[in-house]
């Protein structure tokens, strides 16, 4: 199942995608909801990002070829780090390259959607209850800001700089 989310005359709400047309979500995603039989042409709606997270946790360095390419030791432990939300931009949305960069990359990313809270998980837990689904993520960075900062905060945190969705 795809679940959009999505902006039509002015409301925004999440639809399941049957042919061309979206069908609105009843209740939340997060939890059992009903689909509603009315429909609207995906061509008459603006595509949001799926959701509207209160923060990306990332993994860095997950890709052996690109540690690589960028002559660093591939690490022992995943790399974390957090991208805010005020990056996050819809699926068709402009990505604004800041003025003090001279070196922006893209990467194209798989995105997991976590419905519930994970903080408190144990070994053995089930983790995929805690995936509602997974989706395209572009992670944008300005490369020269990276390797001059030696950490990605700055690099990696520009409005902007995480394409998310359509689904």
């Amino acid at each position: 199942m795809k679940i959009y989310r999505f902006k039509h005359k002015g409301k925004i709400n999440h639809g399941i995608l049957k042919e061309e047309n979206l069908h609105s979500v009843e209740g939340s995603i997060f939890r059992k909801f009903r689909v509603s039989k009315g429909k609207i042409p995906i061509s008459e709606v603006i595509l949001l990002p799926p959701v509207a997270p209160s923060k990306i946790v990332a993994v860095g360095a997950n890709y052996k070829n690109h540690v690589r390419e960028m002559g660093r030791q591939i690490p022992e432990e995943p790399l974390i780090f957090l991208k805010p939300p005020s990056s996050v931009v819809g699926p068709n949305d402009i990505i604004i390259y800041p003025k003090m960069s001279k070196r922006v990359d893209y990467e194209g990313e798989l995105a997991l959607v976590i419905k519930k809270k994970t903080c408190l998980l144990k070994d053995g837990d089930d983790v995929e209850d805690c995936i509602l689904g997974y989706t395209c993520f572009n992670d944008v960075t300005a490369r020269d800001l990276q390797l001059k900062d030696g950490q990605f905060t700055r690099a990696k945190s520009f409005d902007t700089f995480a394409s998310v969705g359509p689904c």
